[in-house]
């Protein structure tokens, strides 16, 4: 028997994987990237002489960070920089077959000439915006046992200061070891603009459909869309937008009018308070950590009073930072935290509700997005006069089959379900505890299987219904 202690959505315990050796290949590296990241990220990219690795032909692979790039490539001192000689040998593969990453350098040829020297030095400013760039600590965040705020252990790149990786002190080499950052405003620095309008727009968040990251990039470069809010002036009959987006290379009448109604759609249906708060990229927060700060707040309006308060106040190093999402950490007496959600969580809200630009970004969006409320059942629920038993699935394990009508998928389908119409869970299969199985076109076994346990159906337009009603 395979234990579930400790297991979690990220990591599920009961999983066991079984991994062949990954396949390597020999090429030449011809120079080194930088790369910005949605969350200010600053990576080192290898640039390498094309070549065949499992099928796929690899030109790029990573190196992790500048600290493992010095050390696999075998990089020496040239004056003031660090680095490595344009041509070296070095050994590829593909990290769970999928991501390129350069595994050693194979030959000790000797720095040469200056014009083929690659620098391996981490930039003191982020070479998009100009910002200085700042380390994450190894340890990342700490916390004083002694005290209630929590302190934050990233430190500024420090112009004056060289890199010296023969005689590098070891609190150096553990600071370039791990992430470099930007860190300048968010929405001023192109990539990570980019990458966070790429968020918002994906599947998890507001699921926009056809809004890949290199066309948000051409939107961005074009000046057409700058926040999430800007690109649903289209459903405001804005004909010059609209006609600007049409010319872009690659796009048309039919890309345009697709995007616009995907707008549309949201716009008219809304998202579940979840899906706006991933939508928003706050750091550490992912589907589930959303989902559970969305089942705390219940309600878009509390979760920006929370934020609004945050942001109203100057902290000092002896302030409870904390207590400003107490709901969500609990007063240390009667009221418990939010399982799930631990100092780093909410100190990235804390920091997101300092970032005033974010904080209108997603007051912007949400006065034109329906954010619907989230069903929570606490002890509080079950003692007090709130009655949930008139939700339409109120405690109901619920199936879905075959499509639905319209344009929502089915992960929307089962999301609203659960927050909204009040079910407890929305498995894939049906069993003899299944309370309702939503039939759709081409269903399949589970309705049979359905009629076999006399398991009431529910056709999809009936449930189309329900999500009308309940918006």
């Amino acid at each position: 028997m395979i234990s579930t202690t400790g297991s979690s959505s990220r990591v599920p315990r009961w999983a066991i994987a079984h991994k062949f050796p990954a396949q390597c290949a020999i090429t030449t590296l011809q120079g080194v990237e930088i790369q910005i990241g949605r969350t200010g990220a600053i990576t080192p990219v290898a640039v390498l002489d094309a070549i065949d690795l499992g099928g796929v032909s690899v030109s790029r692979a990573s190196l992790h960070n500048f600290d493992f790039a010095q050390s696999i490539l075998k990089a020496t001192n040239k004056d003031d920089d660090v680095g490595v000689t344009k041509g070296v040998s070095v050994m590829i593969s593909r990290a769970g077959d999928v991501i390129p990453q350069v595994l050693q350098r194979l030959d000790d040829v000797m720095e040469k000439d200056a014009d083929d020297f690659i620098s391996l030095k981490p930039p003191s400013r982020c070479p998009s915006c100009g910002s200085k760039t700042v380390f994450d600590l190894v340890g990342g965040r700490k916390k004083d046992k002694n005290a209630t705020n929590i302190t934050d252990t990233s430190t500024i790149f420090d112009d004056a200061v060289g890199i010296d990786i023969m005689n590098n002190s070891q609190t150096r080499r553990n600071s370039i070891g791990q992430v470099l950052r930007c860190s300048g405003p968010q929405l001023l620095c192109k990539p990570r603009a980019v990458g966070s309008l790429a968020h918002t727009f994906s599947r998890e968040g507001l699921d926009i459909s056809g809004l890949s990251e290199a066309r948000l990039q051409q939107l961005f470069n074009a000046t057409l869309i700058r926040v999430p809010a800007d690109l649903f002036r289209i459903l405001d009959e804005d004909a010059d937008l609209f006609q600007s987006i049409i010319e872009l290379p690659g796009w048309g009448d039919k890309s345009a009018l697709n995007l616009k109604s995907a707008l549309q759609r949201v716009a008219s249906e809304g998202v579940t308070l979840s899906k706006f708060i991933y939508s928003l990229g706050i750091r550490h927060l992912g589907v589930q950590s959303s989902s559970l700060i969305a089942s705390a707040y219940t309600s878009l309006d509390a979760f920006f009073d929370a934020i609004d308060t945050a942001s109203q106040k100057e902290f000092d190093q002896d302030d409870a930072k904390e207590a400003y999402f107490s709901v969500l950490m609990g007063d240390g007496n009667s009221q418990e935290g939010v399982k799930g959600i631990g100092p780093v969580a909410i100190d990235s809200l804390i920091k997101f509700a300092a970032n005033k630009e974010l904080v209108l970004a997603a007051k912007a969006l949400a006065k034109i997005i329906p954010v619907l409320d989230t069903v929570t059942r606490t002890r509080e629920d079950q003692s007090s006069d709130k009655d949930l038993s008139s939700l339409p699935f109120n405690q109901l394990s619920v199936v879905f089959t075959g499509s639905l009508p319209g344009e929502m998928t089915r992960s929307n389908a089962q999301q609203f379900a659960i927050e909204v119409l009040g079910a407890k869970s929305t498995p894939s299969n049906v069993s003899k505890t299944t309370g309702i199985v939503v039939a759709g076109e081409k269903g399949g076994k589970k309705i049979d299987k359905a009629n076999e346990y006399g398991i009431k159906i529910m056709s999809a337009s009936e449930f189309a219904d329900l999500v009308k009603k309940h918006r």
